[in-house]
Parts: structure tokens; C-alpha cells; sequence
């Protein structure tokens, strides 16, 4: 992807976080954060400071245009820091070589799932124990964290399937 994709990505899952995710609320809890879907799609070769400011620019941007005071760029900050040590831990026989992404065309289904399902964990446990500021329900804030993990890990691979082709082998 270039390097026009990319600010296009960030963009339009800006805009799609704001606009439509925003007004989901399923049974008044669960809210799909799509816009962690540009901190996965980063690519593997790009340096750790780079994927980390980017994922706080971006929770920044949906932190200043949704009203809530840090909670989006602390997870994605977090969850920016952390990729490249879940990369390293899921297991995998693929090599990563310079043109694949970590797209679900390009990896293998199962590691592609773990990856969005850890880092989106991580993410929305991270954003609701902020959201609360509190461990006094804990359990509560687990089970939101985990309902809203499931629709956000099924949205990311909605917009895999429709937006995202395989990249060019060689």
C-alpha cells in the first residue's frame, strides 16, 4: 500500500468511527471501535516510534472529536506499543517477508485472528478500565470489554473482506 493509502485509511476509519460506530449502541454497551483496524494494518517493516505516534495520533483524533478526554489515544497508544511483541509471540511458519501486510489476505486466518483478537482485547479492557476508573466491577468491565471485542473483531474482518485485496507477491 502507499503512502497515500494509508492517510486514506486513516481518514475514512476516522470518519467511519465518528459518524456510524459512534451511533451504535447495541443493547446500550457495545460500540465497534473500527478505527483500531489502522494501527493493525500498519506494515511490519515500519519502525516501532512511527507505528507508535500513529496510533496516538489516531486515538487523539477520535478522543477530540467524540468528547472523551484521552481514554482512545491511551488503548491505542498501548495496543501501538505492543503489536510488534504480539507478532513476535503468536506463533507461524511465515516468513515475513517485505511485501506482505498484516492483512488477512496475506497472513494466515488463524494468525490474523489471533493478532486482531489480542490487540483488540488488550484495547477495550485498556479503554473501559479508563472508562471506569474503577476496578470495583471488574467483572462488568471485562464482560463490556469482551462484547464489544467480539463486534469490533467481526467489523475488522467485514472491512477486510470488502476493502482489503491480497498484496503482489512478487
Amino acid at each position: 500500500m502507499s503512502r497515500f493509502m494509508y492517510v486514506l485509511s486513516f481518514f475514512l476509519l476516522l470518519l467511519f468511527q465518528i459518524l456510524v460506530s459512534q451511533s451504535i449502541a447495541l443493547w446500550g454497551v457495545v460500540t465497534p471501535m473500527a478505527y483500531i483496524l489502522f494501527i493493525l494494518i500498519l506494515p511490519f517493516q515500519m519502525p516501532k516510534w512511527q507505528v507508535v505516534v500513529l496510533g496516538f495520533v489516531m486515538g487523539i483524533s477520535v478522543d477530540l472529536f467524540t468528547g472523551i478526554m484521552g481514554q482512545h489515544a491511551a488503548a491505542s497508544l498501548l495496543i501501538a506499543f505492543l503489536r510488534t511483541i504480539i507478532v513476535s509471540v503468536i506463533p507461524t511458519n511465515i516468513k515475513f517477508e517485505d511485501h506482505l501486510r498484516p492483512i488477512l489476505w496475506d497472513m494466515h486466518f488463524v494468525w490474523y485472528f489471533q493478532y486482531v483478537l489480542y490487540l483488540t482485547l488488550i484495547h477495550h479492557v485498556t479503554f473501559f478500565l479508563l472508562d471506569s476508573m474503577s476496578v470495583i466491577n471488574l467483572f462488568i468491565i471485562l464482560g463490556i470489554s469482551l462484547l464489544n471485542t467480539v463486534f469490533t473483531v467481526l467489523l475488522i474482518f467485514v472491512f477486510q473482506v470488502i476493502f482489503f485485496k491480497p498484496s503482489s507477491r512478487y
